[in-house]
């Protein structure tokens, strides 16, 4: 119960963090976060209210996860500089929608969740962040050092998130196989709470640090 709170806390408090600072992300690709995040604390709160009433509604979230990842696959094609990369950040979108597609229509069907796709996703956000860091470090693109860059932070949070959430989907079809189904989903909602703190956290971190850059820019000119 308290991991599930402090990640709605941390959760909520990106969107305020980001709602308050919007004037100073406004004028970065961070300026994207505040509708996600808006979109996100709704998802949430209506899947914990159907939930409440025992209802577990499978497409929504699939729905959800999928934007999830194209979001973040856009905010990558924004970010990058060499057109390798951001060709590749773009032909993304339409290939996982097209694989979601035929996994929520043919395979895992509306009424599961789309594991398959989702640890495709994760695939791919992590290769996203590892061209990022890669880029980061070429002689022609390190204008600063990483930790000031917002984006670094943004992106070592979903890194960290979907290297666990790949860790933990596949520690889960362990346990289940053991008949340890039960002990496998509070094992999983204990590192997924844990992974979400770790990410909304690096958001929150990402726009203080995109406010301070401002004002130090603001000083120097």
């Amino acid at each position: 119960m308290f991991l599930t709170n402090l990640y709605l806390l941390v959760e909520a408090g990106s969107f305020v963090v980001c709602v308050l600072l919007y004037k100073t992300l406004k004028s970065s690709n961070l300026k994207y976060f505040l509708p996600f995040l808006l979109l996100t604390i709704v998802i949430e709160l209506v899947g914990n209210w159907l939930m409440g009433k025992g209802i577990r509604n499978y497409l929504m979230f699939n729905l959800f996860t999928s934007t999830e990842f194209i979001f973040y696959a856009f905010l990558f094609y924004k970010h990058f500089k060499l057109t390798g990369f951001k060709k590749f950040a773009l032909f993304f979108i339409p290939f996982y929608i097209l694989c979601v597609t035929v996994n929520v229509s043919f395979i895992q069907g509306p009424n599961n969740f789309h594991t398959y796709t989702f640890l495709l996703g994760s695939f791919f956000i992590v290769t996203f962040c590892c061209l990022f860091f890669y880029e980061s470090v070429l002689p022609d693109y390190l204008d600063n050092a990483l930790t000031k860059q917002p984006f670094f932070w943004v992106c070592t949070g979903l890194l960290l998130f979907y290297l666990g959430s790949v860790i933990i989907n596949a520690l889960f079809e362990y346990l289940r196989s053991f008949d340890m189904q039960e002990e496998g989903k509070r094992i999983y909602g204990i590192i997924n709470q844990s992974l979400n703190v770790v990410l909304y956290s690096a958001f929150i971190f990402a726009f203080l640090l995109c406010r301070k850059n401002s004002k130090t820019y603001s000083l120097q000119s």
